[in-house]
């Protein structure tokens, strides 16, 4: 049974995810966990959904961190930014639009710092010639976390291996749907 802060944190997300009006019970239930473990870490739903979206800002952080400070080609760093999507996926999934994370300014501010890091990176994109230069390079960011959300709900729901994700991603970003 997991009972390591991190990973109650990680079991809970997809739960809540999945049903936003979740209780604290439903949670641990569905989590795998029991309530009274649920609750010695975060003795509150509020405190839960602070620290869900506290630990997913730090994950994007670190990825976003490693994709700017990578030297490799575009190719590269895009493919290790796709490769590691999930943060961004419950960034729009869960912190945007959860009642507890958006009455927290600072949880907003670092949203709002996290997505313009993710504009800058696909300007890198654009500026290298991997990324379309016609669209606005915020329409590709928004892109980037909107695929990331659906590959990685599609992977909860059993619908996609969670392999698939990142190249479905990629290949979308880069080429488009065409046939």
């Amino acid at each position: 049974m997991r009972t390591d802060p991190s990973e109650v944190l990680d079991s809970a997300i997809p739960v809540l995810a999945k049903d936003r009006a979740a209780s604290m019970q439903v949670i641990a239930s569905r989590a795998g966990i029991s309530r009274a473990t649920l609750v010695r870490h975060f003795p509150t739903r509020k405190l839960l959904v602070q620290a869900m979206a506290e630990k997913i800002l730090d994950d994007c952080g670190r990825v976003l961190a490693q994709a700017e400070a990578d030297a490799a080609p575009m190719e590269e760093v895009l493919a290790a930014l796709v490769a590691d999507y999930t943060p961004f996926a419950q960034l729009w999934n869960l912190v945007y639009i959860e009642p507890d994370v958006s009455g927290l300014p600072e949880a907003s501010a670092r949203a709002k710092g996290i997505f313009l890091r993710t504009v800058k990176v696909m300007e890198r994109g654009q500026n290298s010639g991997l990324l379309r230069g016609d669209m606005p390079a915020t329409w590709l960011a928004s892109t980037f976390c909107g695929l990331a959300e659906t590959a990685w709900e599609l992977t909860l729901e059993g619908h996609m291996g969670a392999r698939q994700a990142p190249d479905f991603i990629n290949a979308i970003l880069v080429h488009g749907a065409f046939a």
